[in-house]
């Protein structure tokens, strides 16, 4: 366990040297991760780190319709791949489009994880991520009749801004039984195109650094065929409120059928979701809804979310052991039968 603290304190040195890195543009990073209601499920979503720990490789679709009902809200479509090619690796990739109104985001990140073991009870992770990114806006904000003669803000938008961002993750398990993990979203970040830019490029103030944490633990009942995963998201993107989520996973049947619960606040707003899901053979099916407390509810219906993942290949259980079959044993007397022990002696 002393090497356990000595890293974690390494880790937490780093977090406070990363505090003082300066911004290029502190819009930059509210152009970083969306929310997922079903990250539960697939942890290297958010944190590189959490790329192939579970040993498995799956192929991964999710769809986002959040506010729905009201006119240009967020929808968010993601493809990814979460694999494990070694024992000791993990690699993933995730293409990621965002359409929210006018405005356009896309994103394709790859993954890179290395696993090890401290000691048997402990299992490790460091992650980093790689990852290009595009923002614009439609034409539809040129063409529009509220807009007022030429805005070159407005038509360098139209152009798109592309960056590149880097991620960097820690994630552990602990006896199989509780999970740590964080992120931190942009930690290198750098323009690609040569568009000026607006704000705070030569900004001398300290930039604020986003975060992502994930807490979590697994309680197995196995005499009611029951998993249940209790957790806590913690998200601190930029200048917006400290988020956290309240979270309660429940696989039953063998991890057949899903059920979830999640509580999310921050200091002006808080929403509730709940998640259903099946698992037939490779196949999951995963859905959720949410809403939240705010007057902005009674303009939508809430928001919904779907996953579809597909295992790639499944872990091969031992092989059950053979019946015997009485015909074929050999009768008293017959070789390979031992003599009974009276005519021994």
């Amino acid at each position: 366990m002393k090497k356990l603290y000595i890293f974690c304190l390494s880790l937490g040195m780093a977090w406070c040297m990363v505090g003082k890195v300066a911004a290029q543009d502190d819009a930059v990073a509210l152009k970083a991760q969306s929310v997922y209601n079903h990250y539960p499920l697939n942890l290297f979503l958010l944190n590189p780190a959490a790329t192939g720990v579970h040993g498995t490789s799956q192929l991964l679709f999710n769809f986002r319709n959040q506010w729905a009902g009201f006119d240009g809200s967020p929808k968010v479509l993601t493809f990814g791949i979460d694999g494990s090619p070694a024992r000791n690796m993990g690699l993933g990739a995730m293409i990621y489009n965002e359409n929210y109104g006018v405005a356009n985001r896309f994103l394709g990140q790859v993954n890179y994880a290395y696993h090890f073991q401290t000691n048997e009870d402990v299992k490790m992770s460091l992650g980093l991520s790689g990852a290009y990114i595009q923002y614009n806006l439609d034409n539809k904000a040129i063409t529009d009749p509220l807009h007022q003669g030429p805005d070159p803000v407005i038509n360098r938008a139209v152009d798109g801004e592309k960056f590149f961002a880097a991620d960097l993750g820690f994630y552990s398990v602990i006896k199989d039984k509780y999970r740590i993990g964080f992120s931190i979203p942009h930690l290198v970040q750098t323009r690609l195109d040569d568009a000026n830019i607006t704000g705070v490029a030569d900004d001398k103030g300290d930039k604020p650094v986003s975060l992502t944490a994930f807490l979590g633990a697994i309680w197995r009942l196995p005499e009611y065929r029951l998993i249940l995963e209790p957790s806590v998201g913690l998200r601190k993107i930029s200048d917006a409120p400290f988020g956290t989520d309240i979270n309660l996973l429940a696989k039953l049947l063998e991890e057949r059928l899903f059920v979830g619960f999640t509580y999310s606040f921050n200091p002006s707003w808080h929403r509730i979701g709940m998640l259903a899901g099946i698992k037939v053979d490779r196949l999951g099916i995963f859905y959720s809804y949410d809403q939240s407390y705010l007057d902005f509810q009674q303009f939508n219906s809430g928001s919904h979310e779907i996953t579809l993942s597909f295992d790639l290949h499944k872990k091969h259980a031992p092989p059950a052991a053979e019946p015997l079959d009485m015909e074929k044993m050999p009768a008293e007397g017959e070789p390979g039968q031992a003599e009974p022990m009276e005519k021994k002696l």
